[in-house]
């Protein structure tokens, strides 16, 4: 969690349907028309790291599609992190590392032209050397016990070279402490630049190398309610207790050669990461500059991924039947609630990404424009994930168990499970080889026709090529083992050409007041990833539409916008686990739309020195549209069904108040209740996430910073309940233990920044 300066946040980083990134309004002249997202195309992202979810990661933008759909992307120096958020996340190749520049927010339409993705875009870009010697020291803990830092030293060199080396590491242990280890995450990450600066620009060497071991233990059991918030079981504390796995070493099938390996899944699954950054501007001529950057990464990460399935009780288990735990030779009975969990792992698999990115920019009077050219070349050498279930009780750091029944001789036998436990292995494995491809050129500009008027394009003509082999349902039933990759496999030749266009008109009806305009027309296109599995993704190009329309309002007291929008998303592929009342489970690919119409308004007020209130206020109605499937014989259709996670109501208040070597701020986000199943029969309550903070400068190089996540110490959940894709009765689920997501419990963060 970034806790440095915490400011207003952009319009682009708060609104939950795309509206507007404002400028600091210390920076806004009176008469001037508030910049909107498109006409500014940067803004600030101070407090996009407040995250109730996850501290390594930006929290989840809402423009008005799902999580997962359209939301946050982050960059580095202009170019995507990673190009595959399944074999590579952001946060195993990416951290805010206390290395880089104040970052900013890039709103859905300079997301869309300049990177190619849907939502808002957190960009970060690295420090450069100083003409002096400058030292930096971070130190950041928690209640939990987490330790971390980071140690950034820069200067010159000589003969205009300079340097800029940064050290960051954290052993953060979570709040669930579980028994298996110490930290659910560590990581260790270096960062060097060499800056050569000359008479017209400069030009930058860079290289990273982060090692990361990161498991999220972000999913635990609870009692659920019918309009009502969850409540804890007596034996397991919500946010305080591990729920991941009770061993940390786990034995799977490689879907490579169908052998049975024991792998570590913090060692065995975490990510290493080498990235070399060659970066670039110029002044070509007066007031035109060339920007670039180019990047070549090598990387090596893996994931596990648990598939939740429905709590059972024993309640009307036969005399016959029994259960005992799975490593227990005694044969010692378990008696308790069981989940029937489908354990995916995915181990450490190679890949190479090769990048660039060149763009023209050219001020004038009236106007401003930018050309530029971006593409990669992203190679994966065979990323599988290994799957088999298991039995597990319902308890802190859980243990695997097994069912039994009597067989004729009165002897107790494994239903289902081999002697680890474990069965079904490679049910529903994962594989896919091969390279992704995109080149685009993308133009942006903004002009003034006229006094009052301000209008913002942008352009973008993207070829996506995907090359390389999967292994459909065909290959693996036609394999000597369909349990591995032991036959032929099938080609994926995919080119997608996609194309983008965004414009928004300001219009100043009076000095202070005027009314403001966008259109949008976006297309992306699936990755290689998403031939992963067995199914056909049917993979289609997304299209996205975007409008909207609203006024604004400026004085030195008070900035309004207030806007009606209406965002779609077509062809959105999904593949989930569904399981029947037999406990069998299967997965399943499908293609579906959504499309959401909001009005939010948004507005800072500052009624006197030192104090800043940010407040925004959202109605939506995302609805899923084209959502069909079939399952176990059983037809579902989910068209007009409000989204999963989507909440109809968001809030937000942020004050700030600054006086003399102190900054109190708080931020408060009020999200209405949210369907946390497929079907939109069950609905988490209304929540509050809630983050408070005190920052001291104490002398000229010394400053504290005390925040607080979970200010309300609401011990509740958000998101999604695994095992729900077919819950259309909710009946069966009232009052009963189910497992899901959850908030961050209250947790006290302090940071410590040393200057020398």
């Amino acid at each position: 969690m970034k806790t440095k300066s915490f400011l207003i946040l952009s319009l682009a980083t708060t609104l939950a349907l795309p509206m507007s990134a404002q400028k600091n309004n210390e920076k806004q002249k009176a008469g001037k028309a508030r910049e909107t997202e498109n006409s500014t195309q940067t803004g600030k992202a101070n407090n996009m790291m407040l995250n109730a979810s996850d501290e390594t990661s930006p929290r989840f933008i809402n423009v008005g599609l799902p999580e997962g759909t359209g939301g946050t992307v982050v960059s580095e120096n202009g170019m995507l992190i990673s190009p595959d958020t399944y074999l590579l996340m952001p946060n195993q190749a990416w951290r805010q590392d206390g290395s880089f520049q104040r970052p900013d927010s890039w709103s859905l339409s300079k997301t869309a032209i300049k990177l190619g993705d849907v939502g808002v875009s957190m960009a970060t870009a690295t420090r450069k050397g100083t003409n002096k010697f400058v030292g930096q020291l971070n130190l950041h803990t928690n209640s939990f016990g987490l330790m971390g830092g980071n140690l950034s030293l820069s200067g010159p060199i000589k003969n205009n070279w300079f340097y800029h080396f940064n050290a960051f590491v954290t052993m953060d242990p979570g709040s669930t402490h579980p028994s298996w280890t110490n930290y659910l995450d560590k990581t260790f990450l270096i960062k060097g630049l060499l800056t050569k600066k000359y008479k017209n620009g400069e030009i930058s060497f860079q290289y990273k190398f982060m090692n990361s071991q990161k498991i999220n233990d972000n999913v635990c059991p609870y009692t659920f309610h019918k309009d009502k918030q969850v409540t804890a079981l007596d034996n397991f504390e919500i946010g305080k207790k591990s729920y991941a796995t009770g061993d940390i070493n786990h034995i799977y099938k490689n879907p490579l050669n169908g052998q049975m390996e024991s792998i570590n899944l913090m060692k065995g699954t975490g990510s290493t990461v080498h990235s070399f950054d060659i970066l670039g501007n110029n002044i070509l001529h007066k007031n035109l500059t060339i920007d670039y950057s180019l990047r070549y990464q090598r990387s090596e990460s893996g994931k596990t991924n648990y598939s939740f399935n429905a709590i059972k009780s024993q309640d009307g288990l036969p005399s016959t039947q029994r259960y005992i735990y799975a490593d227990n030779n005694n044969n010692q009975v378990y008696t308790g609630l069981v989940q029937n969990i489908q354990m995916g792992i995915a181990p450490k698999r190679p890949a190479s990404l090769l990048q660039g990115r060149f763009e023209l920019n050219k001020k004038g009077h009236n106007f401003n424009y930018s050309l530029g050219y971006t593409g990669y070349a992203w190679h994966v050498d065979k990323a599988i994930q290994g799957t088999y279930s298991y039995l597990s009780e319902v308890a802190p750091n859980p243990r695997q168990i097994s069912l039994q029944v009597k067989d004729k001789n009165g002897a107790w036998v494994n239903k289902q499970a081999d002697e680890n436990g474990q069965w079904n292995y490679n049910g529903a494995f994962f594989y896919y080889n091969g390279n992704e491809f995109k080149n685009a050129i993308y133009a942006l500009s903004n002009v003034k026709p006229i006094k009052n008027l301000k209008i913002d394009l942008g352009a973008r003509f993207e070829w996506h090529r995907l090359v390389g082999t999967w292994c459909p349902k065909s290959d693996r039933s036609s394999s000597k083992d369909a349990t591995w990759v032991s036959g032929e496999t099938s080609p994926i030749n995919r080119n997608f050409w996609n194309k983008s266009f965004t414009a928004t008109a300001t219009y100043n009806i009076l000095p202070n007041f005027g009314i403001v305009g966008d259109a949008y027309y976006i297309e992306v296109s699936d990755g290689i990833n998403v031939y992963k599995g067995a199914n056909d993704p049917m993979s289609k190009t997304n299209v996205i539409p975007y409008f909207a329309g609203g006024v604004f309002y400026n004085s030195p007291l008070i900035s309004i916008v207030s806007r009606i929008s209406h965002i779609s998303r077509s062809n959105l592929y999904a593949s989930g686990s569904f399981s029947n009342k037999e406990g069998e489970s299967t997965k399943l690919s499908f293609l579906y739309d959504i499309q959401t119409l909001g009005w939010t308004t948004d507005a800072v007020l500052k009624p006197f020195k030192g104090f800043s209130l940010h407040m925004m206020l959202t109605l939506q109605n995302p609805v899923y549209k084209n959502f069909s499937f079939d399952v176990f014989g059983e037809h579902y259709d989910y068209d007009g069904i409000p989204a999963r996670t989507c909440s109809k109501t968001l809030i937000e208040i942020d004050p700030s108040y600054s006086f003399g070597k102190f900054r109190i701020w708080a931020s408060a986000r009020y999200f209405s209740k949210a369907p946390c199943a497929y079907p939109g029969t069950l609905f988490f309550p209304s929540r509050w996430e809630t983050f408070a903070g005190v920052d001291y400068k104490a002398a000229k190089n010394i400053s504290f910073s005390l925040n607080v996540v979970n200010l309300l110490n609401q011990a509740g959940a958000q998101g999604r309940i695994v095992g729900t894709n077919t819950a259309t009765d909710p009946e069966p689920y009232y009052d009963q233990p189910v497992a899901g997501t959850f908030i961050r419990p209250f947790t006290i963060d302090l940071k410590t920044k040393i200057t020398f």
